[in-house]
């Protein structure tokens, strides 16, 4: 499959904002991501901040 997990990376760490999704969207300032059964997260002020498709990440960055 083409899943990729959605981390959220800040100065304490990084967290999982969504373990599998098939979908991540910029919406503006927000960044949504949808899983396999429809599930789906929003993340406001936020950006991409790295894709690593050989391991199958995106990271993305408070602004």
């Amino acid at each position: 499959m083409c899943e990729s997990t959605v981390l959220m990376k800040s100065e304490t760490g990084i967290t999982t904002v969504m373990p599998e999704a098939i979908s991540v969207r910029v919406e503006g300032d927000k960044i949504r991501c949808v899983d396999i059964i429809g599930r789906e997260t929003t993340v406001d002020s936020a950006r991409i901040s790295e894709i690593d498709l050989l391991r199958h990440r995106i990271i993305l960055e408070r602004f």
